[in-house]
C-alpha cells in the first residue's frame, strides 16, 4: 500500500469511527422509554396555548404565545415531578391567534390597558392528576385549579382562568368595542366572554436504562 493509499483508508476509518460514535448517541425524544427512566423538561418541545369565547353560543377562538420561559424544573422519575416547583413567564406581546390584525388589537386593546408585559406564574401543588397553579396578571395573583396528563413522554396542563378575577373587565370591553362586529353573532349580540382556557403542552426528554 502507498503512503496515499494508506493515508485515504485512515481517513475513511475514521469517519466511519465517528459516524458509529454519533449514532450511538441515542436522540432523548426518541429512545424507547423503559421501566427505569429519568426524565427532562425540554424548552424546544414545549407549547402554550389558549382559548378564548366570543358570541352567546361561546365560540372558540384559539392561539398560543411564541415567546415563554420555564423555569424550577428538575429532571425526575415520574413524569409530572419535573414541573413540581416549575415558574413560568409569558411574554404578552408574543400572543399569536393566526391572524396579524386581530393579534394587534389583542395587544393594544386588551394588554395594553393591563398592567406589566409579562404574565407570571408557577405550579403550587401536584395531586395525582390534578394540581393548583398561580398566575400573575394585571398585578392581581389567583390560584388556578389544573388537570394534568402524561402519555409517555407527553404532559399536558389544562386549566381555565375568568378575566375579571384580575380586574381585566375593562380590558376585555375595550377589545370587545374595537372588535364589535366580529364579535357579534347570530343573536345580533356582542359579546366576549371573561373565560380563557389555558393549555401547556410538552415532550420530555427521557434518559432511559
Amino acid at each position: 500500500m502507498t503512503r496515499k493509499s494508506m493515508r485515504i483508508a485512515l481517513t475513511v476509518a475514521s469517519v466511519a469511527l465517528l459516524n458509529l460514535g454519533f449514532c450511538s448517541q441515542e436522540d432523548p425524544q426518541s429512545s424507547p422509554l423503559t421501566e427505569d427512566c429519568t426524565f427532562s423538561y425540554s424548552q424546544p418541545t414545549t407549547s402554550v396555548h389558549w382559548t378564548a369565547f366570543k358570541y352567546t353560543e361561546k365560540a372558540a377562538v384559539e392561539g398560543s404565545f411564541n415567546q415563554f420561559q420555564i423555569q424550577g424544573t428538575a429532571p425526575a422519575k415520574n413524569q409530572l415531578d419535573v414541573f413540581k416547583n416549575a415558574t413560568f413567564s409569558i411574554d404578552v406581546n408574543s400572543v399569536d391567534s393566526g391572524n396579524d390584525g386581530r393579534d394587534a388589537k389583542i395587544k393594544e386593546h386588551f394588554f395594553g390597558n393591563l398592567e406589566g408585559s409579562k404574565l407570571e406564574g408557577g405550579i403550587k401543588s401536584i395531586e395525582g392528576d390534578s394540581g393548583v397553579m398561580t398566575l400573575t396578571m394585571n398585578g392581581k395573583s389567583q390560584e388556578i385549579p389544573v388537570e394534568l396528563s402524561v402519555d409517555g413522554r407527553k404532559v399536558m396542563l389544562k386549566g381555565s382562568l375568568d378575566v375579571s378575577n384580575f380586574e381585566g373587565s375593562e380590558a376585555l370591553k375595550a377589545l370587545n368595542e374595537v372588535c364589535k362586529a366580529l364579535h357579534t353573532g347570530p343573536d345580533k349580540v356582542s359579546k366576549l366572554w371573561p373565560d380563557v382556557n389555558v393549555r401547556l403542552e410538552t415532550s420530555l426528554d427521557a434518559d432511559c436504562n
